[in-house]
């Protein structure tokens, strides 16, 4: 096992106070729990990090569905589809206590 590394920081005696009093509580010395709170804090930074890249990738696929399926209805036999899907989802969002973008679901599109 390597030798623990040490890592001086300064902080007010409020704050020592409440660290000590959240070590005690938890029944562990007060290295341990900053310990635990830096590890966590470097994890959850990566998950925020993979997160953020799932959105995105989320979105761009979301806008090409969006663009796919209202240049299907645009293309459709029945001319009032499209007007009625957009309706449809305005409704919808209504609904849900949404309020569309102008940039989603409106007529003026493709």
């Amino acid at each position: 096992m390597t030798r623990p590394i040490c890592l001086q920081v300064y902080i007010s005696s409020e704050l020592s106070a409440l660290i000590r009093k959240a070590a005690k509580a938890k029944r562990i010395s007060m290295s341990e729990w900053v310990r635990a709170l830096l590890a966590n804090a470097c994890a959850e930074e990566d998950l925020a990090s993979r997160l953020s890249t799932s959105i995105e990738r989320i979105s761009r696929q979301s806008v090409f569905m969006m663009v796919g399926v209202d240049a299907l209805l645009a293309g459709h036999s029945d001319n009032r589809l499209r007007e009625r899907a957009h309706q449809a989802y305005a409704r919808k969002c209504k609904e849900l206590g949404l309020v569309p973008g102008t940039d989603e679901g409106g007529s003026n599109e493709a």
